[in-house]
């Protein structure tokens, strides 16, 4: 999917033969990838994601998805994927459900709720995943104002 037909075997290989490191290759994908954990905690992030997110890898890497991504209930005193809103994330929920059966999804409709509780900013997301041995890539494939 992420690969657009090359499987994940082939990819891998090839990308050794040629010297990318995985960083290397994410970079090159035209669409914001970002690699995340099985709880959520981001792993990575190519540069396009990094564009757009705003910051650089030390600043998000093992930081939960919902912090990342500004989502308005991750500043509650929960925190990210302890709410009562966290239940209905399609974005939590895709993730998990790759990451636990290793399904990819392909251009799910996702909403974010970004800002603050008092402050909301709806973003409308279409997401694709897939799981790449303990990580899934979650891949925006489009993004815009609620």
């Amino acid at each position: 999917m992420v690969t657009h037909g090359v499987c994940q075997r082939c990819s891998f290989r090839l990308n050794a033969q040629v010297g990318l490191s995985l960083s290397e290759y994410l970079d090159g994908l035209d669409a914001p990838i970002v690699l995340l954990g099985g709880g959520g905690d981001v792993r990575g992030a190519n540069s396009r994601a990094r564009a757009m997110l705003g910051a650089e890898l030390p600043e998000i890497v093992g930081s939960l998805a919902g912090d990342v991504f500004e989502c308005r209930w991750a500043s509650l005193p929960e925190g990210c994927g302890r709410t009562v809103h966290c239940s209905g994330c399609a974005i939590r929920r895709t993730v998990t459900d790759t990451y636990a059966t290793g399904r990819s999804h392909l251009y799910e409709p996702a909403g974010l709720d970004r800002g603050t509780p008092d402050e909301p900013k709806e973003t409308r997301l279409q997401i694709s995943t897939e799981r790449v041995r303990d990580v899934v890539l979650l891949r925006i494939d489009e993004m815009g104002e609620g």
